[in-house]
């Protein structure tokens, strides 16, 4: 795995992740992206076009200042370093065709 280790968690956390997992799921199928490149996180943040990784990382951060408990806060901090670190690694796809066309 990536440099942020999901084996490493707090089980209360991982309940969190786990659900902070679905949702990134349901943003990648809302996007578009074929069910064989969600078939792990790392690979289905990879595959985010790049309006849905803003999307997921306004959602996450949201999540992150809204939560009440710190197990939830944790979980979303994870899963916010793990996208960055997927998306540092990865250039959104289409990137080249699309990138300037957005600015």
């Amino acid at each position: 795995m990536s440099a942020v280790s999901l084996n490493r968690v707090p089980n209360n956390v991982a309940q969190h992740l786990s659900a902070l997992t679905a949702k990134v799921d349901e943003i990648a199928e809302r996007a578009g992206v074929p069910s064989v490149q969600r078939s792990d996180l790392e690979i289905t943040l990879a595959a985010l076009p790049w309006p849905d990784r803003r999307r997921l990382g306004l959602i996450l951060e949201n999540a992150r200042v809204s939560a009440m408990s710190e197990s939830v806060r944790d979980a979303v901090e994870v899963m916010l370093r793990l996208a960055a670190d997927v998306w540092a690694r990865t250039p959104p796809p289409g990137d080249n065709d699309q990138g300037n066309a957005q600015d």
